[in-house]
Parts: structure tokens; C-alpha cells; sequence
């Protein structure tokens, strides 16, 4: 559930910005493996593109970079997961 009250940032003083922190990052959910990251969907990564580019919008960022800024947070995750890109990143 989103944080009523910080709505363009997270306050890592605020506990439900933690939790929405959290839950976006899939903390809350078992892994795939001991001391492995959770799988990666490709249906993941575009939720997980969608909810960084607004986020960057929200922040005053222009489209083009926003989108560029988002395709870069999703890459890192297929790289720390040791995984391939998607074509339209």
C-alpha cells in the first residue's frame, strides 16, 4: 500500500514508505533459493520499469530520461541476477 503522505519520495523514517519499499522490491516473498535473488519475469521487470519510471516523472524528470533511467535500474537487476536483457531495454 502506498504511503498516503510521501507520495513523490520515499522517507526512510517513515514506516510505511519502508514497507511499500519493501514490498516493491519482492522482499516479502520467499526466493527462489538460499541466498539467491527472487526470479525475474519479464512480466516483473515491466511492472518493476513502469513503477521507476513514474517515479522518476514524478520527480520532475523529462520523459526520455525518466525512461532511460528505468531501463537502467531493470538492467542492473538482470545483471545481478547473471541473466539476459530483454529486447526492449
Amino acid at each position: 500500500m502506498p504511503c498516503p503522505v510521501h507520495t513523490d519520495f520515499f522517507d526512510d523514517n517513515c514506516p510505511e514508505c519502508r514497507q511499500e519499499y519493501m514490498e516493491m522490491k519482492g522482499a516479502n516473498e520467499p526466493a527462489v533459493e538460499q541466498g539467491k535473488y527472487k526470479e525475474f519475469t519479464e512480466e516483473r521487470a515491466k511492472k518493476l520499469y513502469e513503477q521507476v519510471m513514474l517515479q522518476y516523472l514524478k520527480a520532475g524528470a523529462t520523459e526520455a530520461d525518466a525512461a532511460g533511467k528505468a531501463k537502467a535500474v531493470v538492467r542492473k537487476q538482470c545483471a545481478i541476477r547473471d541473466m539476459p536483457c530483454w529486447p526492449w531495454l
